[in-house]
């Protein structure tokens, strides 16, 4: 999928509710995932990063699907392995899990 289908800005982070924000990731002008930061629970920041389906991902880290690219909104649900923050991003935001 390209940029202009996210409707957000690229490589710049973009709030999305509840503490988190998103950072679209670009490689030869495809948008192939997004690094997803958040704070645990002590307060400190943690970064996770989300690879789309269909980039040059396959069959080296797991990866999710885009339902919808505007508002964006993928599946299956984000659980961060640094801190256990669990959630989904639906329609935009951020709903946690």
């Amino acid at each position: 999928m390209k940029a202009e289908d996210f409707g957000l800005p690229v490589e710049e982070p973009h709030d999305i509710g509840s503490g988190a924000t998103i950072t679209l990731l670009v490689h030869d002008g495809e948008v192939v995932g997004l690094n997803e930061a958040h704070s645990d629970k002590a307060g400190k920041p943690c970064l996770g990063f989300v690879a789309f389906e269909g980039a040059h991902f396959a069959g080296t880290r797991p990866t999710w699907k885009v339902e919808k690219a505007n508002p964006l909104t993928l599946s299956p649900s984000i659980l961060c392995r640094t801190c256990g923050n669990h959630g989904y991003i639906r329609e935009g935001k951020w709903v946690s899990a």
